[in-house]
Protein backbone atom coordinates (compact mmCIF):
# COMPACT_ATOMS: atom_id res chain seq x y z
CA UNK A 1 0.00 0.00 0.00
CA UNK A 2 1.11 3.58 -0.52
CA UNK A 3 1.89 5.84 2.38
CA UNK A 4 -1.02 8.27 2.31
CA UNK A 5 0.64 10.83 4.57
CA UNK A 6 3.76 11.23 2.47
CA UNK A 7 2.45 14.09 0.33
CA UNK A 8 1.57 16.07 3.44
CA UNK A 9 4.98 15.75 5.07
CA UNK A 10 7.36 15.42 2.11
CA UNK A 11 10.35 17.75 2.24
CA UNK A 12 13.88 18.20 0.97
CA UNK A 13 16.43 17.90 3.74
CA UNK A 14 20.11 18.54 4.28
CA UNK A 15 22.62 15.74 4.63
CA UNK A 16 22.76 16.36 8.37
CA UNK A 17 18.98 16.28 8.73
CA UNK A 18 18.79 13.07 6.70
CA UNK A 19 21.43 11.33 8.79
CA UNK A 20 19.95 12.44 12.11
CA UNK A 21 16.54 11.17 10.99
CA UNK A 22 18.09 7.83 10.02
CA UNK A 23 19.65 7.62 13.48
CA UNK A 24 16.21 8.04 15.08
CA UNK A 25 14.72 4.94 13.42
CA UNK A 26 15.32 1.32 14.38
CA UNK A 27 13.77 -1.07 11.84
CA UNK A 28 14.50 -0.46 8.16
CA UNK A 29 13.24 -1.82 4.86
CA UNK A 30 15.53 -0.97 1.93
CA UNK A 31 14.54 -1.01 -1.74
CA UNK A 32 15.30 0.33 -5.18
CA UNK A 33 13.68 0.20 -8.59
CA UNK A 34 12.50 -2.84 -10.50
CA UNK A 35 15.08 -4.48 -12.77
CA UNK A 36 17.92 -3.05 -10.64
CA UNK A 37 21.34 -2.32 -12.12
CA UNK A 38 24.73 -1.66 -10.59
CA UNK A 39 24.00 1.73 -9.06
CA UNK A 40 20.74 0.61 -7.47
CA UNK A 41 22.18 -2.58 -6.02
CA UNK A 42 25.52 -1.12 -4.96
CA UNK A 43 23.82 1.79 -3.20
CA UNK A 44 21.34 -0.39 -1.34
CA UNK A 45 23.97 -2.93 -0.25
CA UNK A 46 26.22 -0.17 1.10
CA UNK A 47 23.35 1.61 2.88
CA UNK A 48 22.16 -1.63 4.46
CA UNK A 49 25.65 -2.33 5.76
CA UNK A 50 25.92 1.19 7.18
CA UNK A 51 22.61 0.86 9.01
CA UNK A 52 23.58 -2.52 10.46
CA UNK A 53 26.83 -0.98 11.72
CA UNK A 54 24.69 1.66 13.45
CA UNK A 55 22.89 -1.15 15.27
CA UNK A 56 19.70 -1.03 13.21
CA UNK A 57 17.48 -3.90 12.09
CA UNK A 58 17.46 -4.11 8.29
CA UNK A 59 15.90 -6.02 5.43
CA UNK A 60 16.48 -5.51 1.69
CA UNK A 61 13.53 -6.27 -0.59
CA UNK A 62 13.22 -5.85 -4.34
CA UNK A 63 10.66 -7.00 -6.87
CA UNK A 64 13.39 -8.75 -8.89
CA UNK A 65 16.05 -11.31 -8.11
CA UNK A 66 19.72 -10.41 -7.74
CA UNK A 67 21.29 -10.17 -11.24
CA UNK A 68 23.82 -12.83 -12.19
CA UNK A 69 25.92 -10.19 -13.96
CA UNK A 70 26.65 -8.57 -10.57
CA UNK A 71 28.07 -11.70 -8.97
CA UNK A 72 31.05 -9.63 -7.82
CA UNK A 73 28.72 -8.23 -5.15
CA UNK A 74 27.39 -10.19 -2.15
CA UNK A 75 23.79 -11.34 -2.66
CA UNK A 76 23.12 -13.20 0.61
CA UNK A 77 21.15 -10.30 2.13
CA UNK A 78 19.10 -9.63 -1.01
CA UNK A 79 15.41 -10.66 -0.85
CA UNK A 80 12.54 -10.53 -3.29
CA UNK A 81 9.43 -8.77 -2.06
CA UNK A 82 7.30 -11.87 -2.65
CA UNK A 83 9.35 -13.75 -0.03
CA UNK A 84 8.88 -11.17 2.74
CA UNK A 85 5.98 -11.91 5.16
CA UNK A 86 3.37 -9.13 4.72
CA UNK A 87 2.89 -9.09 8.49
CA UNK A 88 6.42 -7.78 9.07
CA UNK A 89 6.35 -4.10 10.05
CA UNK A 90 9.04 -1.48 9.43
CA UNK A 91 9.64 1.95 10.98
CA UNK A 92 11.17 3.26 7.78
CA UNK A 93 11.71 2.57 4.12
CA UNK A 94 14.98 3.68 2.52
CA UNK A 95 14.77 3.98 -1.25
CA UNK A 96 17.89 4.67 -3.30
CA UNK A 97 18.35 5.44 -7.00
CA UNK A 98 14.61 5.51 -7.72
CA UNK A 99 12.79 8.61 -9.07
CA UNK A 100 9.24 7.49 -8.15
CA UNK A 101 7.77 5.29 -5.44
CA UNK A 102 5.82 3.33 -8.06
CA UNK A 103 9.08 2.00 -9.51
CA UNK A 104 9.76 -0.10 -6.40
CA UNK A 105 6.83 -2.22 -7.60
CA UNK A 106 5.36 -4.80 -5.24
CA UNK A 107 7.60 -3.65 -2.36
CA UNK A 108 4.92 -0.99 -1.78
CA UNK A 109 2.69 -3.72 -0.34
CA UNK A 110 5.07 -3.99 2.63
CA UNK A 111 4.44 -0.38 3.69
CA UNK A 112 1.95 0.91 6.24
CA UNK A 113 0.72 4.47 6.85
CA UNK A 114 3.23 4.67 9.72
CA UNK A 115 6.27 3.80 7.55
CA UNK A 116 8.40 6.89 7.04
CA UNK A 117 10.15 7.07 3.67
CA UNK A 118 13.75 8.16 3.08
CA UNK A 119 14.30 9.04 -0.58
CA UNK A 120 18.02 9.11 -1.54
CA UNK A 121 18.76 9.77 -5.19
CA UNK A 122 20.61 11.67 -7.91
CA UNK A 123 17.95 11.66 -10.66
CA UNK A 124 16.86 15.16 -11.66
CA UNK A 125 13.45 13.63 -12.47
CA UNK A 126 12.90 12.47 -8.86
CA UNK A 127 9.38 13.45 -7.76
CA UNK A 128 10.24 13.86 -4.03
CA UNK A 129 7.98 11.07 -2.80
CA UNK A 130 9.63 10.66 0.61
CA UNK A 131 9.08 12.17 4.01
CA UNK A 132 12.82 12.91 3.81
CA UNK A 133 14.18 13.65 0.33
CA UNK A 134 17.92 13.97 -0.20
CA UNK A 135 18.36 14.42 -3.96
CA UNK A 136 21.72 15.41 -5.45
CA UNK A 137 21.47 15.73 -9.26
CA UNK A 138 25.11 16.81 -9.49
CA UNK A 139 26.22 13.39 -8.22
CA UNK A 140 27.32 10.91 -10.87
CA UNK A 141 25.50 8.04 -9.15
CA UNK A 142 23.36 7.29 -6.13
CA UNK A 143 26.45 5.54 -4.77
CA UNK A 144 28.19 8.91 -4.66
CA UNK A 145 25.37 10.22 -2.45
CA UNK A 146 25.66 7.16 -0.20
CA UNK A 147 29.41 7.78 0.08
CA UNK A 148 28.62 11.22 1.53
CA UNK A 149 26.36 9.57 4.12
CA UNK A 150 29.27 7.35 5.22
CA UNK A 151 31.41 10.46 5.52
CA UNK A 152 28.84 12.26 7.68
CA UNK A 153 28.78 9.31 10.08
CA UNK A 154 32.62 9.26 9.98
CA UNK A 155 32.52 5.58 9.12
CA UNK A 156 35.55 4.03 7.50
CA UNK A 157 34.44 1.96 4.53
CA UNK A 158 35.24 -1.74 4.64
CA UNK A 159 36.12 -3.63 1.44
CA UNK A 160 32.61 -5.00 0.93
CA UNK A 161 31.08 -1.52 1.17
CA UNK A 162 33.81 -0.05 -1.03
CA UNK A 163 33.21 -2.71 -3.67
CA UNK A 164 29.48 -1.94 -3.67
CA UNK A 165 30.07 1.79 -4.10
CA UNK A 166 32.74 1.27 -6.76
CA UNK A 167 30.29 -0.86 -8.77
CA UNK A 168 27.64 1.80 -8.26
CA UNK A 169 29.75 4.68 -9.55
CA UNK A 170 31.56 2.73 -12.26
CA UNK A 171 28.38 1.37 -13.85
CA UNK A 172 26.49 4.67 -13.77
CA UNK A 173 29.40 6.56 -15.33
CA UNK A 174 29.98 3.91 -18.01
CA UNK A 175 33.29 2.97 -16.44
CA UNK A 176 34.08 6.67 -15.92
CA UNK A 177 33.57 7.66 -19.56
CA UNK A 178 30.09 9.25 -19.55
CA UNK A 179 29.62 13.01 -19.25
CA UNK A 180 28.29 12.68 -15.68
CA UNK A 181 31.80 11.66 -14.55
CA UNK A 182 33.31 14.37 -12.37
CA UNK A 183 36.48 15.09 -10.44
CA UNK A 184 34.64 13.93 -7.33
CA UNK A 185 33.77 10.62 -9.03
CA UNK A 186 37.46 9.92 -9.56
CA UNK A 187 38.39 11.11 -6.08
CA UNK A 188 35.85 8.76 -4.50
CA UNK A 189 36.99 5.88 -6.72
CA UNK A 190 40.57 6.52 -5.61
CA UNK A 191 39.56 6.31 -1.96
CA UNK A 192 37.57 3.13 -2.58
CA UNK A 193 40.54 1.50 -4.32
CA UNK A 194 42.74 2.39 -1.35
CA UNK A 195 40.65 0.04 0.82
CA UNK A 196 42.20 -2.84 -1.13
CA UNK A 197 39.32 -3.85 -3.37
CA UNK A 198 40.20 -5.97 -6.40
CA UNK A 199 39.29 -3.65 -9.30
CA UNK A 200 40.58 -6.09 -11.94
CA UNK A 201 38.19 -8.76 -10.67
CA UNK A 202 35.34 -6.24 -10.41
CA UNK A 203 35.87 -4.82 -13.91
CA UNK A 204 36.21 -8.27 -15.45
CA UNK A 205 32.89 -9.24 -13.87
CA UNK A 206 31.17 -6.03 -14.97
CA UNK A 207 32.53 -5.57 -18.47
CA UNK A 208 34.39 -8.64 -19.69
CA UNK A 209 32.36 -11.72 -18.78
CA UNK A 210 29.64 -12.79 -21.25
CA UNK A 211 27.79 -16.05 -21.56
CA UNK A 212 27.60 -17.74 -24.97
CA UNK A 213 23.85 -17.12 -24.91
CA UNK A 214 24.42 -13.38 -24.46
CA UNK A 215 26.83 -13.30 -27.41
CA UNK A 216 24.29 -15.13 -29.56
CA UNK A 217 21.55 -12.73 -28.49
CA UNK A 218 23.74 -9.73 -29.34
CA UNK A 219 24.41 -11.23 -32.76
CA UNK A 220 20.69 -11.61 -33.38
CA UNK A 221 19.86 -8.10 -32.16
CA UNK A 222 22.61 -6.46 -34.23
CA UNK A 223 20.85 -7.86 -37.28
CA UNK A 224 17.62 -6.15 -36.22
CA UNK A 225 18.95 -2.60 -35.77
CA UNK A 226 16.76 0.04 -37.41
CA UNK A 227 17.51 3.70 -38.07
CA UNK A 228 15.50 6.73 -39.11
CA UNK A 229 15.84 8.07 -42.65
CA UNK A 230 18.21 10.81 -41.49
CA UNK A 231 20.24 8.37 -39.37
CA UNK A 232 19.80 10.35 -36.16
CA UNK A 233 17.65 7.74 -34.38
CA UNK A 234 18.44 4.04 -33.91
CA UNK A 235 16.40 1.38 -32.19
CA UNK A 236 15.90 -2.34 -31.65
CA UNK A 237 12.97 -4.34 -30.31
CA UNK A 238 13.54 -7.58 -28.39
CA UNK A 239 10.79 -10.19 -28.59
CA UNK A 240 10.17 -13.10 -26.24
CA UNK A 241 10.94 -15.38 -29.18
CA UNK A 242 14.42 -13.83 -29.44
CA UNK A 243 15.13 -15.05 -25.92
CA UNK A 244 13.75 -18.51 -26.63
CA UNK A 245 15.82 -18.78 -29.80
CA UNK A 246 19.11 -17.94 -28.10
CA UNK A 247 18.47 -19.29 -24.60
CA UNK A 248 19.31 -15.84 -23.21
CA UNK A 249 17.50 -13.89 -20.48
CA UNK A 250 16.28 -10.33 -20.09
CA UNK A 251 19.32 -9.72 -17.94
CA UNK A 252 21.54 -10.57 -20.92
CA UNK A 253 20.26 -7.49 -22.77
CA UNK A 254 22.04 -5.20 -20.30
CA UNK A 255 24.47 -2.97 -22.18
CA UNK A 256 23.24 -3.71 -25.70
CA UNK A 257 21.87 -0.19 -26.14
CA UNK A 258 25.44 1.14 -26.12
CA UNK A 259 25.97 -0.42 -29.56
CA UNK A 260 23.21 1.82 -30.89
CA UNK A 261 24.68 4.88 -29.25
CA UNK A 262 28.08 4.16 -30.80
CA UNK A 263 26.74 4.60 -34.36
CA UNK A 264 28.39 7.80 -35.61
CA UNK A 265 25.29 9.69 -36.82
CA UNK A 266 22.94 8.60 -34.03
CA UNK A 267 21.79 11.22 -31.52
CA UNK A 268 18.91 9.28 -29.93
CA UNK A 269 18.74 5.52 -29.39
CA UNK A 270 16.27 3.26 -27.65
CA UNK A 271 16.07 -0.42 -26.83
CA UNK A 272 12.69 -2.08 -26.29
CA UNK A 273 11.98 -5.39 -24.55
CA UNK A 274 8.69 -7.21 -25.00
CA UNK A 275 7.84 -8.32 -21.46
CA UNK A 276 5.90 -11.24 -20.03
CA UNK A 277 2.77 -10.87 -17.95
CA UNK A 278 0.63 -7.94 -19.06
CA UNK A 279 -2.47 -8.98 -21.03
CA UNK A 280 -2.46 -5.88 -23.22
CA UNK A 281 1.30 -6.10 -23.76
CA UNK A 282 4.08 -4.32 -21.93
CA UNK A 283 7.31 -2.95 -23.34
CA UNK A 284 10.27 -1.91 -21.20
CA UNK A 285 12.36 0.83 -22.84
CA UNK A 286 15.89 2.14 -22.31
CA UNK A 287 16.97 5.44 -23.87
CA UNK A 288 20.35 7.00 -24.61
CA UNK A 289 21.31 10.31 -26.24
CA UNK A 290 24.39 12.23 -27.33
CA UNK A 291 25.18 15.92 -27.37
CA UNK A 292 22.68 18.23 -25.69
CA UNK A 293 19.64 16.04 -26.32
CA UNK A 294 17.62 15.08 -23.26
CA UNK A 295 16.12 11.57 -23.15
CA UNK A 296 14.79 12.10 -19.63
CA UNK A 297 12.09 14.31 -21.20
CA UNK A 298 11.07 11.40 -23.42
CA UNK A 299 10.99 8.95 -20.52
CA UNK A 300 9.01 11.31 -18.29
CA UNK A 301 6.40 11.68 -21.04
CA UNK A 302 5.79 7.94 -20.62
CA UNK A 303 5.84 8.18 -16.79
CA UNK A 304 9.44 6.99 -16.58
CA UNK A 305 12.55 8.88 -15.60
CA UNK A 306 16.31 9.03 -15.50
CA UNK A 307 19.09 11.31 -16.61
CA UNK A 308 19.60 13.63 -19.54
CA UNK A 309 21.56 11.01 -21.50
CA UNK A 310 20.22 7.77 -20.02
CA UNK A 311 16.63 7.07 -19.01
CA UNK A 312 13.92 4.45 -19.10
CA UNK A 313 10.19 3.77 -18.95
CA UNK A 314 7.51 1.15 -19.47
CA UNK A 315 4.87 1.47 -22.20
CA UNK A 316 1.71 -0.64 -22.44
CA UNK A 317 1.09 -2.03 -25.89
CA UNK A 318 2.97 -3.92 -28.58
CA UNK A 319 6.51 -3.30 -29.80
CA UNK A 320 5.11 -1.68 -32.93
CA UNK A 321 2.83 0.63 -30.96
CA UNK A 322 5.63 1.58 -28.59
CA UNK A 323 7.98 2.29 -31.50
CA UNK A 324 5.51 4.69 -33.09
CA UNK A 325 4.87 6.57 -29.85
CA UNK A 326 8.57 6.88 -29.02
CA UNK A 327 9.59 8.03 -32.50
CA UNK A 328 6.93 10.74 -32.39
CA UNK A 329 8.28 12.09 -29.10
CA UNK A 330 11.93 11.91 -30.18
CA UNK A 331 11.19 13.75 -33.41
CA UNK A 332 9.51 16.51 -31.41
CA UNK A 333 12.67 16.79 -29.31
CA UNK A 334 14.93 16.79 -32.40
CA UNK A 335 12.83 19.23 -34.42
CA UNK A 336 10.54 21.19 -32.04
CA UNK A 337 9.71 23.83 -34.64
CA UNK A 338 8.65 21.23 -37.19
CA UNK A 339 6.53 19.51 -34.53
CA UNK A 340 4.64 22.77 -33.84
CA UNK A 341 3.88 23.45 -37.51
Amino acid sequence: MKNNSQTQHSRDVSLEALCRALQAKDNFLLASHMNPEGDAIGSILALESLLRRLGKKTLIACEDAFPVRLACLPSARWNQAKDVPPSRAFDALVVADCPTLERIGSVQKLLTPKTEIFNIDHHISNVRFGHYNYIQPSASAAGEVVYDIFKWFQMKLNQEEATALYVSISTDTGSFKYSNTTVKSHQIASELIQTGIDIEKINDALYATYSLEKIQLYSLLLGKVQTSADGRIAWVGLTRDDLKQTGATYEDTEGFIDFLKYIREVQFSFFMSEMDGAQDGEVRVSFRSKGDHDVAKIAVHFEGGGHKKAAGCTIHGTLEEATGKILEQIRQELDPQKAKS
